[in-house]
């Protein structure tokens, strides 16, 4: 269901964009393109649109909105001290435009960080909000999405490089597959004016054509400067995440992780049995159309056990929030 309005324009006319797909999906490389345009700023992720949505009735009270006090919580999370923006500068944003509703605060955040770059249109790219399609579209009616899709197994090869083992392997798996499909039907339900999927692998094959046409999509006029985005990577990724994008320092660049030559048979096996109908109907041939038994009774296996790890996630989210009240929740599990 599409939420209410509930925006004040503080402000450009643009509507802003949001940048979404499975992490490890790309959603880096477009923001760095995006972001090398003059007139649109892309802060490092957020995460915090939901958590702040989750206690939204702490804000509101007898007709008032405590604008502040959600700045205040805004500037406490971890993720926004990688913005560069200092809580007062925030504050003055907010103090001069007066806003009086969760979206329009938020908005005066994301304002103040465009200011800084001395840009006057903002966007997001946070890919988690692949799962806040209709929360995001109800905030900001205007809002244009592009979500970003990228064959699920050369995401999961991005995920082992994090990490090994079967039980990572089928996690990425199974939230590869949750993501695109659910980012797909609630993008599809805002329409093509609002929504627009681009492949990652035409992305790096060539980049003109796509970064085209999301300019299109976000009413952004394109600029040559957006391909040379990488003479800008140090400024655009915090330090603390650059060893997670040495690529972006070269152009795009076709087959930096294939699957073909990089997975096992066995792997391959485990991510289609768990993603493989995804696979297919966003336009990915399969490699095993018939899964074996083994394989099969091992992605089971271990998605019950990453079941169980999201339970007790969810459960250390829940006990967090209740017994931190002055706190805000967690975010998910990537």
């Amino acid at each position: 269901m599409m939420l209410e309005p509930e925006r004040q324009n503080v402000g450009s006319s643009s509507p802003p964009v949001f940048i979404v797909g499975c992490p490890r999906s790309g959603t880096t490389l477009l923001r760095a393109m995006l972001a090398s345009h003059p007139d649109l700023a892309i802060p490092p992720e957020s995460h915090f649109i939901p958590r702040v949505w989750a206690v939204r009735h702490r804000y509101a009270s007898e007709g008032t909105f405590d604008a502040e006090r959600l700045v205040d919580d805004i500037a406490r999370t971890s993720r926004f001290r990688d913005w560069g923006l200092t809580k007062r500068s925030v504050l003055e944003q907010v103090r001069e435009l007066k806003p009086d509703s969760l979206a329009a605060t938020v908005e005066a955040v994301f304002v103040a960080y465009a200011r800084e770059q001395h840009k006057p249109r903002w966007g997001d790219k946070t890919p988690g909000y692949s799962l806040d399609l209709p929360l995001l579209a109800g905030l900001w009616p205007e809002a244009r999405f592009v979500h970003i899709i990228r064959d699920g197994r050369d995401v999961a090869l991005s995920f082992l490089e994090l990490g090994s083992g079967a039980r990572r392997l089928l996690e990425a798996a199974a939230a590869w597959s949750n993501r695109v499909r659910k980012a797909r039907a609630d993008g599809m339900a805002l329409g093509d004016e609002r929504y627009l999927e681009v492949r990652y692998e035409d992305m790096v094959a060539d980049p003109e054509r796509v970064v085209r046409a999301v300019c299109r999509h976000i009413r952004l006029d394109f600029r040559p400067q957006m391909l040379d985005y990488s003479t800008g990577v140090d400024r655009l990724i915090p330090k603390s995440e650059r060893h997670l994008h040495r690529n972006l320092a070269r152009p795009p660049t076709k087959g930096l992780r294939d699957w073909r030559l990089q997975m096992s048979s066995t792997d391959v096996q485990l991510f289609e049995a768990v993603a493989g109908a995804e696979l297919v109907e966003f336009g990915y041939e399969r490699a095993a159309p018939a899964i074996a038994a083994g394989p099969r009774v091992r992605a089971y296996a271990g998605l019950v056990g990453n079941a169980f790890t999201r339970a007790s996630w969810a459960t250390r989210r829940w006990a967090l929030t209740k017994f931190k009240a002055e706190s805000l929740p967690p975010p998910r599990r990537w």
